[in-house]
């Protein structure tokens, strides 16, 4: 299998400064660490929002489960989509998620991504953990060993009907068709997205575990103030 190859975009990329590997993310404004985090100018939005202060790749590893998680910006949209790994042994490793079939897992618009690491993507966009020091960087990011080229990741994409793009908000709100049965659609931040992942997560340690997921969902993550406050 062919192996990452270096990047190619300009710095910076990884930001690895004490204050960027500890998100806000947690109610109350709790900190969550993470293992790195990535800037790329040309994967994110130029336009005003929530999400101009956000990143455009995170990964940590969540305690609960122990799986490798990710948020990352998609560079057609703008939007985040999340993704929890899975590794070899796990009842649903090498699995579609398009087979699956009789197994309810409650995430943000439904799984829609089931695949390997992308080993030979650019670290600060694949769907990969970190591995080791990208060249030219004077700063390491940490190798998630329960995430590593042997994973299997499913992810979710905050594009859904109920989602605002960044994308869509260059428009002008009067020249946009709303979806069907939605007046304002609103950005799902990173707080959203892991707040998902987390879900996620643990739904897929349940499985792992032999239980019913259901029984390990705690329900949709609840959007705070600051999640909706941006429609326009």
């Amino acid at each position: 299998m062919p192996r990452k190859k270096p990047s190619t975009i300009s710095l910076p990329v990884v930001a690895n400064t004490a204050t960027d590997l500890h998100r806000p993310w947690k109610d109350g404004g709790g900190l969550v660490h993470v293992d790195a985090v990535y800037h790329v100018p040309d994967v994110h939005p130029s336009n005003d929002g929530p999400w101009a202060t956000e990143a455009d790749k995170i990964a940590w590893t969540d305690p609960m489960s122990g799986y490798g998680c990710i948020i990352r910006r998609n560079p057609e949209g703008g939007h985040l989509q999340g993704y929890v790994s899975v590794p070899p042994g796990h009842p649903l490793f090498g699995r579609e998620s398009g087979t699956l079939t009789g197994i309810t897992i409650g995430v943000h618009g439904g799984l829609d991504y089931s695949a390997a690491c992308e080993d030979w993507e650019d670290e600060d966009r694949s769907v990969c953990h970190p591995n080791g020091v990208p060249p030219g960087f004077q700063q390491g990011v940490h190798r998630n060993e329960a995430a590593d080229d042997d994973a299997w990741w499913f992810g979710f994409s905050c594009n859904q009907r109920t989602d605002l793009l960044p994308e869509d908000a260059r428009r002008p709100r009067g020249s946009r068709t709303p979806a069907f049965g939605v007046d304002d659609p609103t950005y799902k931040t990173e707080a959203f997205v892991y707040g998902e992942c987390v879900r996620l997560a643990a739904q897929l340690k349940a499985i792992e575990e032999g239980r019913d997921p259901r029984s390990a969902d705690p329900g949709s993550t609840i959007i705070a103030p600051s999640d909706t406050e941006y429609r326009r």
